[in-house]
């Protein structure tokens, strides 16, 4: 009977944690965002032309985006999700400021993967989420990076 408990427990957790952490934070804050909108990154790749088949390999490694804008009340936002990136193990992986706007990228690994992105991006009176489940390597990362020009030096 203990046995059977068991693979009950652990099937509900592994079903549990099957859910995407950016995906729960959407669901618990979503009646509160002025815009919200999920779509499959398939989506974004029927957009692309033919010649850039490298970038069209990389939105295969992407699963689906969740982008959440905030106006009223956008400050209380704002410390839930710094509450929800302190718990969840995301790690930081650049902040850019310019006077009152800021730009900060959170990434989630899993076994050498990237398997979460959140871009968030504040202004003086508005507050933009931007969640990307990925199984993205650090490599492929860094040629989105390169091939966009963007460098850290």
């Amino acid at each position: 009977m203990k046995y059977f408990l068991f693979l009950i427990a652990l099937v509900v957790l592994t079903s549990c944690s099957a859910q995407t952490s950016f995906n729960s934070f959407y669901k618990e804050n979503n009646d509160n965002s002025d815009f919200s909108i999920g779509f499959s990154n398939s989506l974004i790749g029927s957009f692309l032309s033919d010649d850039d088949e490298e970038m069209k390999e990389l939105i295969k490694k992407a699963k689906h985006t969740r982008i959440m804008v905030f106006s009223d009340n956008w400050e209380k936002t704002n410390s839930n999700f710094a509450k929800f990136i302190k718990h969840s193990g995301f790690d930081k992986l650049l902040k850019i400021r310019d006077n009152d706007d800021k730009i900060s990228l959170f990434i989630l690994e899993e076994k050498e993967l990237i398997k979460e992105i959140i871009v968030q991006i504040s202004t003086g009176d508005e507050l933009v989420l931007l969640g990307l489940k990925t199984n993205l390597t650090h490599d492929d990362l860094a040629k989105i990076f390169s091939d966009n020009h963007i460098t850290f030096n």
